[in-house]
């Protein structure tokens, strides 16, 4: 068939504005298969709707995640130690600062986020006790006070938390007090005596330990007969953190392994330079004792924090991610209208019915940079309550649990057989006049060369 020229016939196969088209339409119309002819302008519209359709399936498919359901629980991602032996690779006659056979009763327990170390020893008959460390030493941290507590008739339970030590470390999952109050948990029913149920055993938590310690307290007081808290976190003031701090705890503000290295070059033993949050506040001079160079009082005055803290960065691959984690997540700062009002709520209500935990027994040192004495004794009078807290002093930094356990210990001996007496009472609580309660005097400032790494 011969196709007519324009202008003459019209050809049937051509759409009908084809009959009015100009030859210069003609000449600059683009040809395609089966006679279909499309102008310029017809080609720049159907371009650009083809565009807008590619950018709503991309929109689309980048914002599914969060308009369906999550049908399947990502798989729990487990950093695993390195070397659980106790032996130095490099140099295996050279022993390491923490072994794994430190204390007696060590078991490993594994459970979902990883194996978790713990120690267990003491009477079988004596009260227990379980010790909850701070936020960058190990449960080697705590030897000295567990031994005390073992002297006087107790039995207690150590553990590493995850990430520290011993333990492996969950990589995706927030280091809250939620993962925390489940380790707890976990470990305390891998004892093959009974540590759960009403009025089971007594807590004591070390600054981390003793925010963590609070917020399990808060939800499981039925469990305690005491609760012991020393330079704790929890109601540390938020106006201390500088933007430093704030900057290097950020999520999402700046690439992770960025981060990664920022912190661990601060956490890395320095000897006197700053390392961690919180900070700002006073000069040099008013520092306390470096806490890398404090003595682990478990028998072997050689080792020191500083020692532990080293090993534990090239032993636990977990360590850098999991100490992140938790001053992002933990409940460290600002818990004054959070966990903190809750467990004021329990305490309070505890009282009124003359049974079960009533009161917090909160362990300062006069000297704290870090835990201001001042600024808790107020804080915590107000959120627990006059007759919620007793607040003891003694002399000493931030670092008292470690260097000054025996002394701790005594203390946390005070509040049980508070406890006690408060059972014979029939279940009304007598506030103690222990000396040092609210008294001493104290900087309230902060050295900008103390270590939140305990």
């Amino acid at each position: 068939m011969q196709t007519a020229l324009p202008g003459t016939a019209r050809d049937p196969f051509l759409p009908p504005w084809t009959e009015a088209a100009s030859k210069e339409d003609l000449t600059s119309t683009a040809m395609f298969p089966h006679g279909l002819q499309l102008r310029p302008d017809q080609l720049t519209r159907r371009g650009s709707a083809v565009l807008a359709a590619a950018a709503c399936l991309s929109l689309y498919l980048l914002i599914r995640p969060t308009l369906s359901p999550r049908t399947k629980s990502p798989k729990t991602d487990i950093v695993r130690v390195r070397n659980r032996s106790g032996v130095d690779p490099a140099d295996p006659e050279r022993p390491v600062p923490y072994p794994p056979d430190l204390f007696p009763g060590g078991r490993d327990v594994e459970t979902v986020y990883g194996t978790v170390r713990v120690f267990e020893w003491g009477s079988e008959d004596g009260d227990k006790v379980l010790l909850v460390h701070g936020v960058g030493t190990p449960c080697i941290a705590l030897g000295g006070m567990a031994w005390e507590l073992v002297r006087k008739g107790y039995r207690v339970m150590l553990f590493d938390l995850f990430g520290r030590g011993y333990s492996d470390g969950p990589s995706n999952v927030a280091y809250d007090e939620c993962l925390y109050t489940t380790q707890i948990l976990l470990v305390l029913a891998s004892s093959s005596m009974s540590w759960t149920g009403a009025s089971s055993f007594h807590l004591l938590g070390y600054s981390l330990g003793g925010a963590l310690a609070a917020a399990f307290a808060a939800y499981h007081s039925h469990m305690l007969r005491s609760l012991t808290v020393v330079c704790p976190g929890g109601l540390v003031r938020t106006s201390h953190l500088s933007w430093k701090s704030r900057l290097m705890y950020s999520h999402n503000l700046l690439p992770e392994w960025l981060l990664r290295s920022w912190v661990r070059a601060r956490i890395e033993p320095q000897h006197g330079q700053s390392a961690d949050v919180p900070d700002g506040g006073g000069g040099d001079d008013e520092a306390e004792v470096n806490f890398d160079d404090v003595p682990v009082a478990v028998g072997r005055s050689t080792v020191r924090v500083g020692d532990v803290v080293r090993w534990q960065l090239d032993a636990n691959p977990a360590f850098v991610d999991s100490y992140m984690s938790t001053i992002r997540y933990a409940p460290i700062y600002g818990q004054h209208d959070k966990v903190w009002a809750v467990l004021g709520e329990k305490l309070a209500a505890n009282r009124e019915l003359g049974m079960g935990l009533q009161r917090v027994c909160v362990v300062l040192g006069d000297r704290d940079t870090l835990i201001v004495k001042d600024e808790w004794i107020e804080d915590t009078r107000a959120v627990l309550g006059e007759d919620g807290v007793d607040v003891r002093v003694i002399p000493g930094g931030h670092e008292i649990a470690i260097s000054k356990g025996k002394e701790v210990a005594n203390v946390a001996n005070v509040a049980i057989s508070s406890w006690k007496s408060c059972r014979l009472n029939g279940g009304k609580a007598s506030k103690s006049s222990g000396s040092g309660s609210g008294s001493g005097s104290g900087s309230g400032t902060r050295s900008k060369r103390n270590r939140y790494r305990n």
